[in-house]
């Protein structure tokens, strides 16, 4: 019944959004006239995969959740738009459980997502849906009463889900969809224990478009006028044909736990320095190396390492090869590391991986988050910085 109640009164509240619109009084014969928005709906159901050993029972049974977004569809008013044949996006809701909810709590996420379609035909599209958001609810780690909990040890965690799947259409406003997701609740290493919760799995909905303008236009019991529920999408042109090189200054910190530091407040400032050039191929695809200079005082303080405390080091330099998928002002970013030390090898493992979000707020300057990994895919930090283009010199192909 809590759940029930909680999602109709989500339900409604989405809803309530649909009577905003844009201030457009006229009618236009442009059968893009309008704001185009839509609400869904999606069951997910699967497995959960567990790096540890001691929850194995309590997450046998899988997950299940249900989620609810609302957005708008793009219609090509913005160039970028057009370039990655029109995107939608918008804010969302999960809520379910993971597992043995006495152990888990029963986590709720409010996120953002972009949904970006492959291939779009006359019934049916295919497209890649990422999700970025917050996690909470969720009963963590405690040493008197949850000390079993070695996955999450705080109430908040960082939501993040990839979706691949399609939308069939039904009628004028209706689209079922279907897919896969993986989803997983992490939060960094910034309270312990932190083996995180990974969720892969299958969802089955439905979604209804409609015309936000509509109300404005004719919202009379049976409209005379009606507005188009979806947007006529016209031709793809792809990305614009640019170069770019670039070198930047990057700067960021973080926080982090011990295992030892497991139920308590104690916790330690991370540094990550990058010294960074950037290709970019297109508006669209870009690729990136640099060197790294991590300061991590908590590898020195820590009884999981089987080493000599005397020789423990707190620097450890680096170098990285990425990937940059690019639009808007919005980089999603891909990295891969090798660790230049032996005793940062030892320490932090051969390889990390850095998945990280930018926003460029300028042609030269930029805010970044993203997270840094120790040990392939080991959650180490959550990094938050800022960096600079100290070199930056870009072209028209056209």
């Amino acid at each position: 019944m809590f759940l029930r109640s909680r999602v109709i009164f989500i339900l409604c509240l989405f809803l309530s959004f649909n009577v905003s619109a844009q201030s457009d009084s006229t009618v236009s014969t442009d059968p893009n006239y309008g704001t185009f928005r839509f609400f869904s709906i999606k069951l997910h159901a699967g497995k959960n995969f567990y790096t540890g050993a001691s929850l194995t029972n309590e997450l046998k049974h899988g997950y299940g959740a249900i989620e609810l977004r609302t957005g708008w569809q793009s219609k090509g008013k913005k160039h970028w738009e057009n370039q990655y044949n029109y995107p939608a996006y918008g804010i969302g809701w999960y809520t379910g459980y993971v597992g043995d909810v006495d152990i888990f709590g029963q986590p709720n996420a409010l996120f953002g997502f972009i949904t970006f379609p492959i291939t779009r035909g006359k019934l049916n599209s295919f497209h890649i849906e990422p999700a970025l958001g917050f996690t909470f609810n969720l009963k963590p780690y405690n040493r008197d009463h949850n000390s079993i909990n070695d996955a999450i040890g705080s109430k908040f965690a960082i939501y993040f889900s990839l979706h691949g799947g399609g939308q069939y259409r039904l009628n004028r406003e209706v689209d079922l969809l279907y897919g896969i997701d993986f989803t997983h609740f992490s939060n960094g290493r910034t309270v312990t224990p932190n083996l995180g919760l990974n969720m892969a799995g299958f969802s089955l909905g439905a979604l209804y478009n409609f015309n936000g303008t509509q109300h404005k236009v004719d919202n009379s019991e049976h409209p005379k006028t009606i507005l188009e529920a979806r947007p006529t999408f016209g031709k793809t042109a792809g990305p614009d044909k640019i170069r770019e090189n670039n070198v930047s200054l990057y700067q960021a910190i973080g926080t982090v736990q011990n295992k030892d530091d497991a139920g308590t407040t104690h916790s330690y400032l991370t540094s990550s320095t990058v010294l960074e050039y950037q290709h970019k191929f297109n508006t669209m695809h870009g690729i990136s190396f640099g060197f790294d200079a991590f300061i991590d005082p908590s590898a020195r303080d820590t009884a999981e390492y089987p080493l000599n405390k005397e020789k423990m080091e707190t620097f450890f330099p680096s170098v990285h090869v990425g990937y940059d998928f690019m639009f808007w002002r919005l980089t999603v970013r891909l990295q891969i590391g090798y660790n230049l030390t032996t005793i940062g090898r030892e320490l932090k493992g051969n390889t990390f991986m850095r998945p990280a979000l930018r926003y460029e707020f300028t042609k030269r300057f930029y805010g970044q988050v993203g997270l840094k990994t120790m040990n392939g895919a080991t959650a180490d930090w959550i990094e938050f910085g800022a960096g600079y283009k100290l070199f930056y010199r870009r072209h028209s192909l056209d």
